[in-house]
């Protein structure tokens, strides 16, 4: 993909992190677009499984936290990925009034994870190799302060629902 600059020369740092920005933002987003579409999900449902994948079984208002996505929201796209076979439910044994979900075995997924994740795990680890470990500390405070501002901006949309 070809990374074009905008009309106009960059008037300061800011304006070249907001450029960048926007393109890693499409990137991302394009990329689990097209993750997605190998399963016959959408991102935010592909997203849904990967968090359930880092969290382990859990309650649909934890996947709601985690996914900055409402419990009703949430609750229509397990009711998808349980329908597709790739998520289950099971009573939730600390509060009847929940159930717990959980990530069912899937060749689909195992295939998904040789064929897309592992090279593409390889082909960050050459990216990251180019750094120093201090280098890469920096990287990831600046990424995790990013993330940090994705999640409040994500929570304050939310609450206009």
């Amino acid at each position: 993909m070809v990374v074009e600059q905008p009309a106009g020369k960059l008037r300061d740092r800011q304006d070249v992190t907001v450029v960048f920005g926007r393109e890693f933002s499409a990137a991302v987003v394009l990329f689990n677009e097209a993750v997605g579409r190998q399963l016959g999900l959408s991102a935010t449902e592909r997203k849904i499984l990967d968090i359930l994948d880092r969290l382990g079984p859990v309650t649909a208002g934890r996947l709601a936290e985690h996914s900055g996505l409402t419990t009703g929201a949430i609750t229509g796209i397990v009711d998808r990925l349980a329908k597709a076979g790739f998520v289950g439910r099971e009573p939730n044994p600390d509060d009847r009034r929940s159930v717990i979900i959980r990530l069912l075995p899937s060749a689909e997924l195992d295939r998904l994870r040789d064929q897309v994740f592992a090279p593409f795990g390889r082909a960050m680890a050459a990216v990251a190799a180019g750094y120093t470990p201090a280098e890469l500390a920096t990287i990831t405070g600046y990424l995790r302060q990013v993330t940090q501002v994705l999640h409040e901006h994500t929570a304050k949309l939310n609450a206009g629902d």
